[in-house]
């Protein structure tokens, strides 16, 4: 059909301990999807609509969920598609400094710009490997400029996809000149927030430098994750909140209340590790089964939150309750500022997990900041 967009995929049947060939079609028209078993040719699933699926989830490596089964795309289906999706290019962006506390904002501006974020990692240069930097520089110097941006604190590194990304990014970031910036585009994330807001120089440097920060396996020992797992706790926005692009409001909700966002990172939950980090709940609530599914249905954002009041709550309690009680319909009558009040939907689809027992928050941390790639 002319107008879907066609990728292979596999999906991984537990009973038969069979991985399926898939032709997987999505039609943009309507956010429906077609699957056909490569090997028999049969329609596995007829054209069908999913609300909750749309075209920036479809890429080479993602993880979908379609009525319950989990299907990774592992390639394009077709010539058009290959040729319409390396149109789409990336981008490829820093927040750093002072910017850091108006990242909600921030990702808001890109989601309603009808870009998606797909990798998102808060990080830090490990002093003890910066002498690999040094090599990287004189080996690579593609990455020099980026280098020079990187700062010695906590950076927030971000991958951003759709339509013409790179374009839309830069538009959003605004002249590279911090004074052009803040006269000609007040607005703009540079004219907002000076030189704190990075973005790469070409689409083809954006390519290297996401390849260079995600997915060098060496760089890993240097760039690491900043959290901290004292006095902190666990939130994960789910991904029905991030499809909605409700994220970055989600995080500016939680920086406006005084808590600090320490860590972020984001990350897709494979069926067996989201059953794992769940497990208290299993037999103890009937929505164990849904809770799974939710979570494991698309991208979520994990943050470290840590706070500095006065009062002498501890962080998970504070965090806790600023979640609200955990039915939205409740949350909205009896705690109406609380996230899950503002952005929760129902009991599954309530915006956001937090650590639920105190003696939990180191586990859960690590678990998601060292365990989860």
């Amino acid at each position: 059909n002319t107008n879907s967009n066609v990728y292979l995929g596999e999906w991984y049947q537990k009973e038969a301990d069979l991985n399926r060939q898939l032709v997987i079609s999505f039609f943009p028209s309507d956010n429906s999807v077609e699957l056909v078993d490569l090997k028999t040719r049969k329609t596995f699933l007829r054209r069908t609509k999913i609300e909750e699926l749309n075209e920036n989830d479809f890429f080479i490596g993602a993880k979908l969920l379609i009525f319950g089964k989990q299907i990774n795309i592992l390639d394009y289906g077709d010539t058009k598609t290959r040729n319409k999706k390396s149109d789409e290019q990336l981008s490829f962006g820093l927040i750093k400094a002072e910017a850091l506390l108006h990242v909600g904002e921030i990702l808001t501006k890109v989601y309603k710009a009808g870009l998606g974020v797909r990798r998102l990692a808060m990080l830090k240069i490990d002093e003890n490997y910066s002498s690999m930097l040094k090599t990287v520089r004189s080996e690579a110097s593609s990455l020099n400029y980026l280098m020079d941006c990187m700062p010695s604190q906590s950076f927030i590194a971000l991958e951003i996809i759709g339509n013409n990304a790179y374009n839309q990014y830069r538009e959003l970031c605004g002249p590279e000149s911090i004074s052009e910036a803040k006269q000609c585009a007040p607005n703009s994330f540079r004219g907002l927030y000076g030189s704190d807001v990075y973005c790469s120089r070409s689409a083809d440097d954006a390519a290297i430098e996401s390849r260079f920060v995600f997915l060098n396996n060496d760089i890993k020992l240097v760039l690491r994750s900043s959290a901290l797992y004292t006095n902190s706790t666990l939130c994960i926005i789910k991904p029905h909140a991030v499809r909605e692009g409700n994220a970055g409001e989600i995080i500016t909700e939680i920086l406006r209340k005084k808590f600090t966002v320490t860590a972020v990172k984001m990350l897709r939950f494979e069926r067996p590790n989201c059953e794992e980090f769940l497990e208290v709940y299993k037999g103890v609530v009937p929505e164990y089964e849904s809770m799974v599914m939710q979570m494991i249905s698309g991208d979520c954002m994990a943050l470290e939150i840590t706070n500095k009041f006065d009062d002498n709550r501890s962080t998970y309690q504070s965090f806790r309750d600023f979640c609200g009680p955990v039915c939205p319909e409740v949350a909205k009558l009896t705690r109406p500022q609380t996230l899950r009040a503002l952005f929760g939907k129902n009991k599954v689809m309530n915006a956001v997990h937090c650590t639920d027992l105190e003696e939990d928050t180191t586990l859960e941390l690590e678990y998601v900041f060292k365990f989860l790639n």
